[in-house]
């Protein structure tokens, strides 16, 4: 092998690790996320990682045949090819895994500037080389380095949690440009000519410049981290006291109920010695009148019991007597355990917001149309099957696929809640409407529960 063709081959092996970095890259993308593949994780890492290898063989050949295009411009294009494929063997929203893949580039890129800042200085000092490419070793150790020191112990789990809990779609549509401008920020501060880079003092401003960058980006997950779990705590501490209100509510309820037929159970003795009189004088109408206007002072006192679980139970009262208020005809049919592997909260968000929906929307009706059928079920697979049907006056505002709220000052995020809380056990929802009905479809797979 001659001294051309050992450059050309040391060339290579460089070309070839410099790509080979979309490995460490890839595991970055996918360990947040492993608990969302829609493949089984061995199956992909057998497919994902040769091919990453073959491809980091091939492409100093392709930087050959396309010497107009830059090695970091080919690495944008490939990571953009990749990214929907990324899409598809992940079940997270795309603007989730877009912005995951946006911080691992935020990542890659410190090790990146790192490599023309160290070929910079070697250069300029005329440091004499080893047989080795020094500038590769440093990208390479601090990319290691992050990724094994920083992401992998911290900041892994707490991507993971943004992730599976952190739902708010205009936060995620905006936050995104943090890590986006840190990278080009980065990309931006590669010397266009070494000689420059390490110029008076300009050396020891990149790495400051780069290495508050780096804390910048680390403190910014962690506040984003902090803030998101913030909302969400109190979200349901919001949600918990609602649930407290309607069990109190409920329970006084019950209460009146009770002080109501301990009254009743002592005027009793009256009562039998009124129909003992009207069975002996044989007034058999009056009797009957009387023993109808019994039943019925017993029944109104008489709390619904519509399923076995308490929680849901006292919601359901809770609304049935909303629904009754309102003059609309409730036909519900729930078929629920007193234990389920869901929390009280997240099903009784999904029961309150689809009952506060039906009831807004059956109010609008004229009132010989209103109706609420709800039926809820559960499977002996563990699935659990919620269809709620209301009348309304066939206003519905939507923007896409997505129903906006018509009440006056309504945020319409009530859906929107009940969707999130669906994905939360493998769920799904369906709302649609037709003339003059809306209906509500809610699946929840509780076998899956991750709760």
């Amino acid at each position: 092998m001659d001294y051309i063709d050992y450059i050309d081959y040391i060339d290579y092996i460089y070309t070839a690790f410099s790509y080979a970095l979309l490995i460490p890259g890839a595991i970055m993308c996918l360990m947040p996320v492993r608990r969302h593949l829609r493949v089984p994780a061995k199956m992909l890492c057998l497919v994902l990682f040769p091919s990453l290898v073959l491809y980091s063989l091939i492409m100093p050949f392709v930087e050959k045949l396309i010497p107009a295009i830059t090695p970091n411009t080919m690495f944008l294009l490939t990571i953009a090819l990749c990214f929907p494929i990324y899409c598809m063997v992940t079940d997270l929203e795309n603007i989730k895994l877009f912005y995951l893949t946006l911080s691992v580039m935020t990542l890659l890129s410190f090790g990146g500037l790192a490599y023309f800042m160290v070929y910079a200085y070697i250069l300029n000092n005329r440091i004499d080389a080893p047989f080795y490419d020094i500038a590769m070793v440093f990208q390479w150790g601090t990319t290691l380095f992050l990724m094994c020191l920083v992401f992998l112990p911290f900041l892994t789990k707490k991507l993971a949690w943004i992730l599976e809990h952190f739902h708010s779609k205009s936060v995620w549509n905006i936050i995104w440009f943090v890590p986006g401008l840190i990278t080009f920020c980065n990309f931006s501060m590669i010397p266009e000519d070494d000689k420059n880079a390490t110029i008076g003092r300009i050396f020891g401003l990149y790495l400051l410049i780069d290495f508050t960058l780096l804390l910048l980006f680390l403190l910014f997950q962690q506040m984003f981290y902090l803030i998101a779990k913030t909302l969400i705590e109190n979200s349901e501490h919001e949600k918990k006291a609602q649930l407290l209100k309607i069990q109190a509510c409920q329970y006084q309820n019950l209460l009146g109920y009770m002080n109501e037929t301990s009254k009743l159970r002592h005027d009793f003795r009256h009562t039998a010695h009124t129909l003992l009189s009207l069975a002996q004088e044989g007034d058999n109408e009056k009797m009957l009148q009387y023993l109808m206007e019994y039943n019925q002072s017993l029944d109104s006192f008489h709390p619904h019991r519509f399923c076995q679980h308490i929680a849901a139970n006292a919601i359901l009262a809770y609304y049935a007597g909303i629904a009754k208020s309102h003059d609309i005809q409730t036909r519900w049919k729930v078929e629920l355990p007193g234990e389920l592997p869901i929390t009280d909260v997240d099903l009784c968000t999904i029961l309150g917001n689809l009952l506060e929906n039906a009831i807004d929307g059956s109010s609008d009706a004229t009132p010989a149309q209103r109706f609420i059928n709800l039926s809820v079920d559960l499977t002996e697979n563990g699935e659990l099957y919620i269809v709620c049907v209301n009348s309304f006056d066939g206003n519905a505002k939507k923007s896409g696929p997505t129903y906006q709220s018509t009440k006056k000052g309504g945020n319409g995020i009530g859906l929107l809640s009940i969707s999130v809380t669906a994905e939360k056990y493998a769920g799904v929802t369906r709302f649609y409407h037709s003339d003059r009905e809306f209906n509500s479809e809610v699946m929840l797979n509780l076998a899956q529960a991750k709760t």
